[in-house]
């Protein structure tokens, strides 16, 4: 990867060979990697080495292992700090410059040859950069946003956390964005952003909102707090450049390995190891800070912690890579955690936005993950198509051969802008595709012609002049019964009421309109796994008893509390947005000792 960094959210063109594996599924990016998890719907009792999938009554942990014995004659070099940050991902890079810039003596070890930047976008609650977008300080209302979240976590989330978050998000972007000095910020969304900014700006996402759009009237409502970066992998250089401008120690290729613990049990700094000397680094320090990214590559923890996403054949997708090309997101503060008695939180959150039918090497669903008609392979309408990519997900797992049909017309053009301003949804047309400098967050949103008459083309879309010639192309359907389902489907659209479902007629689109489309839409890849160590808004570490591990904080996906059973929807880029604000408060209080 280069500078600009690839994002899961920005699948790149150059990802094409890769495309056909990914036929069916629902995504949001693109890796040099794309696996799946041992497994899969037909062998999903247990991992290779007879160890059960999830937890098993006797407490035991069969992914942790054993901690490595490491004594100061395997030691290379020495090394003293006031604080380390071991990970350099979107929370370790915000920790290591709010440490330093705290007047705090810095070493950040990164497992990677670089610092790693998997996303693009973030949410963000007021502040200064939100006010020019008339959405800073008091714009949504605190307790809607954070009831939401809580909601949507089925309440296993810490609620100091996510108040937190909406109460200083704002500051911190603000922060963030002045570690940037050299980046443009765009006054709307599809701004045409002047030649020579192009390659590092930060854009609103929905703004102007879509005059067809009201979040406050919808059952599950994506709200407008996002903003989006052209390189976030950029905008994290630039702050690691103001942490190093205020002392920092940056190592790359260092591995972090087990922490160092005192006596009393709190935490005196870490043990380290160069990635392809394979000598161990100590590191003496007062705190640490695990921003280790989260296990998404680790099979034995995912077989435990996530083991429908194991049933379901979910393939995972994953940028994270040291110099060896080798995953660095398995896991390893988590184990750190544990190893020196930290406690585990127990409901973690699958990240699968099923993005709709057919993406293709953009990453792109083909008409997005939008409620059209759904059908499975018994031509059977399932559920109301009007939920969020992560919903559609869960009930496409469901279905016969966990796959579905999303159908539409040749009406598309004029019904997208009824469709809501969410993550994955196509809900504005052009006439003509964005230019190619657009970051690919902003084409996530926005259909042409050509877009459709590629998918066609390239086989990631079925179209035919009639409904009988569509249904015939689709392999396994039960065309009688699904031409039943269109039939009924278009007397409740026409009706304006779906007494079936209950979506909202304005998003109820009758099939009358040849030519007819249908695109197969199959399980979606998993993002991420979040689920960390138990904390606090502080980013404390506790104990198994819930007692503070002195010494001992977490930031971003090492860190538990934020995100439990799935991952929410309301706030596009929360992940990213929380590993910013809270590698920052982190940074802040290692630096502080509190």
């Amino acid at each position: 990867m280069d500078k600009s960094g690839i994002s899961r959210r920005s699948f790149l063109t150059g990802a094409a060979a890769i495309s056909a594996a990914l036929a069916g599924a629902g995504l949001t990016g693109c890796a040099p990697k794309v696996v799946g998890v041992a497994g899969g719907a037909a062998g999903a009792a247990g991992s290779g080495n007879g160890q059960t999938m999830g937890f098993d009554g006797t407490g035991a942990m069969p992914w942790l292992g054993e901690a490595p014995s490491i004594s100061d004659s395997d030691v290379a070099e020495t090394l003293d700090a006031d604080v380390v940050v071991v990970g350099l991902g979107c929370a370790g890079v915000p920790a290591t410059r709010a440490a330093a810039e705290a007047g705090a003596k810095v070493i950040a070890i990164e497992a990677s040859a670089q610092l790693n930047s998997v996303a693009s976008d973030m949410a963000v609650l007021g502040g200064e950069t939100m006010a020019k977008w008339e959405r800073g300080d008091g714009f949504l209302d605190k307790h809607m946003v954070v009831n939401m979240h809580m909601e949507e976590g089925s309440h296993h989330s810490s609620f100091d956390i996510i108040s937190r978050y909406y109460d200083e998000s704002g500051k911190a972007l603000d922060w963030f964005v002045k570690g940037c000095p050299d980046m443009y910020i765009a006054s709307e969304t599809y701004e045409e952003v002047p030649e020579a900014n192009r390659a590092h700006y930060l854009y609103p996402y929905f703004y102007p909102m879509l005059e067809t759009y009201d979040y406050t009237k919808e059952d599950m409502p994506c709200y407008p707090t996002s903003v989006g970066f052209s390189s976030l992998a950029t905008a994290m250089a630039d702050n690691l450049q103001r942490a190093q401008e205020a002392g920092a120690e940056v190592r790359y290729n260092t591995k972090g390995v087990k922490l160092i613990c005192a006596d009393d049990g709190s935490i005196a700094g870490v043990y380290a190891q160069d990635t392809s000397a394979g000598k161990y680094l100590k590191i003496n320090a007062k705190s640490v800070i695990l921003a280790t990214g989260d296990y998404l590559a680790n099979e034995d923890m995912m077989k435990y912690f996530a083991p429908a996403c194991v049933e379901n054949g979910n393939q995972i997708l994953s940028l994270d890579l040291d110099a060896q090309g080798n995953y660095t997101n398995v896991g390893d503060g988590h184990k750190m955690g544990v190893w020196a008695g930290a406690a585990v939180e127990q409901w973690h959150a699958p990240m699968i936005h099923h993005m709709g039918g057919g993406a293709g090497s953009d990453g792109r669903g083909v008409i997005g993950n939008n409620g059209y008609l759904w059908l499975n392979l018994h031509g059977k309408r399932f559920m109301n198509e009007d939920v969020p990519g992560q919903q559609l997900e869960n009930q496409v797992e469901l279905q016969p051969q966990r796959k579905a049909y999303q159908f539409f017309d040749s009406s598309w053009p004029e019904q997208l802008k009824y469709f809501p301003a969410a993550h994955g949804i196509a809900c504005i047309y052009k006439d003509e595709a964005l230019p190619d400098w657009t970051p690919s967050g902003l084409k996530i949103n926005v259909r042409c012609p050509a877009d459709i008459e590629a998918a066609v083309a390239e086989g990631r879309c079925l179209k035919a002049d009639t409904i009988d010639e569509l249904l015939a192309k689709i392999d396994g359907m039960n065309a009688q019964v699904a031409k039943e389902s269109i039939e009924r489907y278009n007397q409740l659209a026409k009706a304006g009421s779906d007494e079936d479902f209950g979506k909202s007629s304005q998003r109820m689109f009758a099939l009358e309109n040849g030519p007819f489309y249908a695109a197969e839409c199959g399980v979606a890849l998993t993002l991420a796994n979040l689920g960390g160590l138990e904390s606090d808004s502080d980013c404390h570490v506790y104990n198994t008893e819930r007692e503070v591990i002195s010494g001992l904080y977490a930031a971003g996906a090492p860190q538990g509390g934020r995100f439990n059973v799935q991952y929410p929807i309301s706030l596009k880029g929360l992940s990213a947005g929380m590993c910013m604000v809270f590698g920052k408060i982190a940074g802040e209080n290692a630096a502080a000792g509190k």
